[in-house]
């Protein structure tokens, strides 16, 4: 676990790298991070002029488009030995 602290450290600028940070001021930059990401792509030129992409289809009150079940995530990470990281695949933090 402090191996995927240390490469968060690493990935998000606005950790001060000489500063010692608890591990949850580092959880607190990354959100904060993410959020910066997510509204810098909202706010894209180029993204903005796109066209909106097209709006779900209406479904008839009472009625509900058929979903597959969801997998729990637990059930995704019970296996270590399927997490292979190959070449160009960022590293798995379990």
């Amino acid at each position: 676990m402090n191996d995927c602290y240390s490469r968060l450290r690493r990935l998000v600028p606005t950790i001060p790298p000489n500063k010692k940070v608890s591990k949850v001021e580092i959880l607190q930059h990354v959100i904060d991070y993410i959020l910066d990401l997510q509204l810098a792509l909202e706010t894209h030129p180029a993204l903005l002029r796109q066209p909106p992409p097209p709006a779900p289809p209406h479904h008839p009150t009472g009625t509900c488009p058929v979903v597959p079940p969801r997998t729990p995530l637990t059930a995704l990470n019970t296996d270590p030995a399927g997490a292979v990281n190959k070449q160009g695949d960022s590293i798995l933090c379990r």
